[in-house]
């Protein structure tokens, strides 16, 4: 997640400001007069009768589609400035503030069915420990928690697809609810069972994965997302790649850019 700094608006009407954001640009009512936006990124509207933003305030604004989004703004009560942010076209918010665009995400992502995640190097940062017993132990982030449980109400099934023979893979999976299928070889062949079990095409499934075991399955699927750190193979065949690194938080990341698409 791209690591924007709140932005401070001076607005006339921090109600009609609020609803023209979301309206526009996906941005949901956080709290009191905080905005969130779909990727993360924060607006706080202060209300100030007689001043407004003019030309001394540019918001940069990651969207899933940029041509939505400038049609959005001119249709809820924006407009089109005159001025550029290098070679990007400004648009203009209700009270003059300049807003540059982002486009951000995987176009046609709102078309996946079924999410597919190797488990090592994607829900952990790749690393083990290895006590005096022999007995492994390893690393998850809990807001891949939070991400997969965002992902649920999307209404996407979630399945964890590993090479790994190795009881901490099903027991992550169950705390977080999801089907976990183990020692793996052809992870193509694997998706292609999976999907065929739940008729659909692999053109509807969303694979991420970060080694170059995972490289059969990211071929066959539509959509292939990989984190940061992944193997070059890899990063070189995915659509799209997190800012987070593998137990950083790439779920939670794909969980923006999925609601983002249906928003």
């Amino acid at each position: 997640m791209t690591a924007y700094p709140p932005v401070t608006l001076l607005v006339r009407n921090v109600e009609k400001s609020a609803a023209f954001y979301k309206k526009s640009l996906g941005f949901d009512l956080a709290w009191n007069a905080l905005l969130m936006g779909p990727f993360g990124q924060c607006l706080r509207l202060v209300e100030a009768r007689d001043a407004t933003a003019g030309g001394c305030v540019i918001v940069t604004i990651e969207v899933p589609d940029i041509s939505k989004a400038v049609a959005a703004i001119l249709d809820n009560g924006g407009g089109r400035a005159e001025k550029l942010m290098g070679d990007k076209p400004l648009y203009l918010g209700l009270d003059g503030e300049m807003i540059a665009l982002t486009q951000r995400g995987l176009p046609g992502v709102e078309k996946v069915k079924l999410v597919v995640y190797d488990f090592d190097g994607v829900m952990t940062d790749n690393t083990v420990s290895v006590d005096q017993d022999g007995r492994e132990y390893v690393r998850a982030n809990r807001s891949d928690g939070l991400g997969v449980g965002m992902i649920r109400k999307l209404g996407l099934e979630q399945v964890i697809l590993s090479t790994e023979v190795n009881p901490v893979v099903k027991a992550r999976a169950d705390k977080i609810r999801l089907e976990a299928i183990h020692g793996i070889r052809d992870k193509a062949s694997a998706l292609l069972e999976l999907a065929d079990k739940r008729s659909i095409s692999v053109a509807e499934v969303l694979f991420v994965g970060n080694d170059t075991n995972d490289a059969g399955g990211m071929a066959l699927a539509g959509f292939k997302v990989a984190p940061a750190d992944a193997h070059p193979s890899i990063l070189a065949q995915a659509d799209y790649i997190t800012v987070a690194r593998g137990g950083e938080g790439v779920i939670r990341e794909l969980a923006d850019v999925l609601a983002a698409a249906r928003s």
